[in-house]
């Protein structure tokens, strides 16, 4: 992808001396081919952030709902149902990508191929993004100043921690496409008709996507003469497939979308904009305020984003769905500073300065963010995950937590467990797999466990594998049973799911008799049964036996509030039990600010939806090592005895 300068033809002035030798832009190819490394790197890089994304089986519920549209059609069902959905795949966002990726099935056998496909595609808009902005800092600088904004375009694109963002939330359209868009809007500014062509993939990413024909067909409308017929021809046809799918009735995603926006009118737009200010600027700051300024690029950077986020906080924070903003503003940034050095060149490198500045800043606070933000799945936990995944039948219907749903989509029947008191349809052979305090979920660890007392007890699933925080049941349901109920946590829930490091689960006998009991190592008996509970009074009631504990070590029952900081709330010691015993902690859940995720500091903040409200109250049993401790139930109630209200799911 090589840009070379047009040398004219030498010629002599009236003297009869030749003139100088055109600049042959030597520095500029340099620090290109560095960027093209640079960029190669990255590329290898996103490649192997995938596997261990996947490996660690953090892919939710967008991974799973591409990735079995995917697998039915390679397996020849062309018209899949997303059994989540309840509606056939091609009725969502009429995205057919799936449809030219299903050979790769065959190849590879593995979504982790869907991950790659959107890795090399974010890569390859990359190298076209540097290859553009070049030839635009070559066309109107000097050899030095091309070769800096060079080094600042590369700077721009390596450093964005948004494209990591990106790759780590599963599979979409948008990433897949965003190649084919980089492609399409670089020839369309040089007025080569083979934009058209390029066209072709990003309509194939469904609804979505068909905006960013539209919107780069407009930009060159603004562009220049050259462009505007070409421009004005892209966007006729974004707009004539858009119209396509919706009388095809093959966009119903994007039409909620469209009707959210319209449905707003001016001042609620203005106020939903300001409101939402703090990621306006997270999307834009890291790839140059100043590429705004680029018109071809104006209508898919601003468009885009202002779209996104007038949909609401989920849409407008960083993620997928503002990848273009975070490929083309480094090349409006370039083509910016090109235009100011020329004009006012000390103003042009200030502010080319405090662009570099303020992208490492971006990278420095959430580059390190991003392994513990995306993978909450630990060794142990997937390698459980992995034996269990190997054991289900092909054929068999799978409902797994939300946060590791993506892994097991490779199938007809599938379902995440995503909301209280959710009803999920069942077949002959159904399999549960359940990981109450692991990856990104949507339920409390309360509601997971009462769902695993519920397979074990009334519904009589065969348990297959409990380690490491996994359960997996079997499940064929009695004649007339056609959906389980997720139960919610108004019964008291089992502590034999709930157990600490310092217990193993005692599955013997009648399942009243089950319950964790300890190893005798110092430590958590019980731990990570825990409720999302509104601030007020509360009695915290855990059913449990303990021998003699040696003097000044006794057990210790605790209440504890997980928001933000771990806060003990209540705390009674035990020396010992008379057989089995009731313990009731009183106490205050406090009206503390709900936990968010990590919102950086200083001029690089980001607003993230934050998570079900409510306090995580967890209760705990400690042992100080050597006493027989056996813990069997936990239970929470309000003070006047009543149930907990249960807070509004997600």
């Amino acid at each position: 992808m090589s840009d070379t300068a047009t040398t004219p033809a030498t010629h002599h002035d009236d003297a009869g001396s030749p003139p100088p030798p055109p600049p042959t832009y030597r520095l500029l190819d340099r620090v290109r081919w560095v960027g093209y490394v640079l960029l190669g790197l990255q590329g290898a890089g996103f490649l192997i952030w995938s596997v261990i994304l996947y490996e660690h089986f953090s892919l939710t519920g967008d991974a799973s709902f591409y990735t079995q549209g995917w697998f039915e059609i390679a397996h020849g069902n062309l018209d899949p149902v997303m059994t989540d959905f309840g509606h056939p795949y091609l009725n969502i966002d009429g995205e057919l990508i799936p449809y030219v990726l299903a050979p790769l099935y065959w190849i590879f056998h593995s979504s982790l191929v869907l991950l790659w496909a959107q890795d090399l595609s974010i890569a390859g808009a990359e190298m076209v993004a540097l290859t553009w902005l070049c030839a635009l800092a070559r066309r109107r600088c000097r050899e030095r100043d091309a070769a800096l904004l060079a080094g600042l375009g590369v700077l721009l694109l390596v450093a964005s921690p948004w494209l990591w963002w990106t790759i780590s939330f599963d599979v979409h359209m948008e990433p897949l496409v965003i190649f084919f868009a980089t492609y399409m809007a670089w020839d369309l500014s040089r007025g080569k008709r083979r934009a058209f062509i390029w066209a072709v993939p990003v309509l194939l990413g469904g609804a979505p996507s068909t905006t960013y024909v539209m919107a780069i067909g407009f930009g060159g409308v603004l562009a220049s003469r050259q462009t505007r017929r070409m421009g004005a021809a892209l966007t006729v046809i974004g707009i004539a497939y858009f119209v396509l799918l919706s009388f095809l009735h093959l966009n119903a995603g994007a039409a909620t979308t469209s009707h959210n926006t319209l449905a707003l009118g001016y001042y609620r737009l203005a106020q939903r904009l300001w409101s939402m200010r703090t990621d306006v600027i997270a999307n834009l700051a890291p790839g140059g305020l100043l590429g705004i300024g680029m018109p071809v690029l104006v209508p898919i950077t601003l468009g885009v984003l202002f779209t996104d986020t007038l949909n609401g906080a989920q849409y407008g924070e960083p993620q997928f769905q503002n990848i273009p903003a975070y490929i083309f503003l480094p090349i409006g940034t370039v083509a910016v500073l090109a235009w100011l050095l020329k004009r006012h060149r000390r103003a042009a490198l200030v502010l080319a300065g405090v662009v570099a500045a303020q992208a490492i800043g971006w990278a420095a606070v959430w580059g390190p963010r991003i392994p513990g933000q995306w993978i909450r799945v630990s060794n142990a936990e997937a390698a459980t995950l992995a034996s269990v995944t190997a054991r289900i039948p092909a054929s068999a219907e799978v409902i797994a937590s939300q946060g590791v749903v993506g892994r097991f989509a490779e199938r007809a029947v599938l379902y995440p467990i995503s909301g209280w008191e959710q009803t999920i349809p069942v077949q002959a052979d159904t399999w549960f797999v359940i990981t109450p305090t692991s990856g990104i979920e949507m339920v409390s660890a309360a509601d997971s466990i009462a769902l695993i007392g519920e397979l074990a007890g009334p519904l009589h699933a065969t348990l297959i594998a409990h380690a490491n925080g996994v359960w997996a049941f079997r499940l064929n349901p009695p004649p007339g049973v056609t959906s389980v109920t997720m139960p919610g946590d108004s019964s008291p829930l089992p502590a034999w799911a709930g157990g600490g490091a310092a217990s193993l689960p005692v599955l013997d006998g009648a399942l009243s008799d089950w319950h964790t009991a300890a190893t005798g190592a110092k430590g958590y008996v019980a731990d990570g049964i825990e409720w999302l509970e509104r601030p007020g009074r509360y009695r915290a009631e855990v059913t449990l036996s303990s021998g003699v504990s040696a003097p000044g070590a006794p057990v210790n029952v605790e209440v504890w509030d997980n928001n933000n900081t771990s806060t003990l709330l209540a705390r009674r010691s035990i020396r010992a039990t008379d057989g089995i015993q009731e313990i009731v902690l009183p106490f205050t859940a406090p009206a503390a600010r709900n936990q968010t995720v990590f919102e950086g500091w200083g001029p690089f903040r980001a607003s993230f939806v934050p998570p079900p409200p409510g306090q995580r109250i967890e209760i705990r049993v400690w042992s100080p090592g050597g006493v027989a401790v056996n813990v069997y139930s936990a239970y929470l109630t309000t003070a006047s005895g009543a149930v907990p209200s249960q807070p509004s799911s997600p």
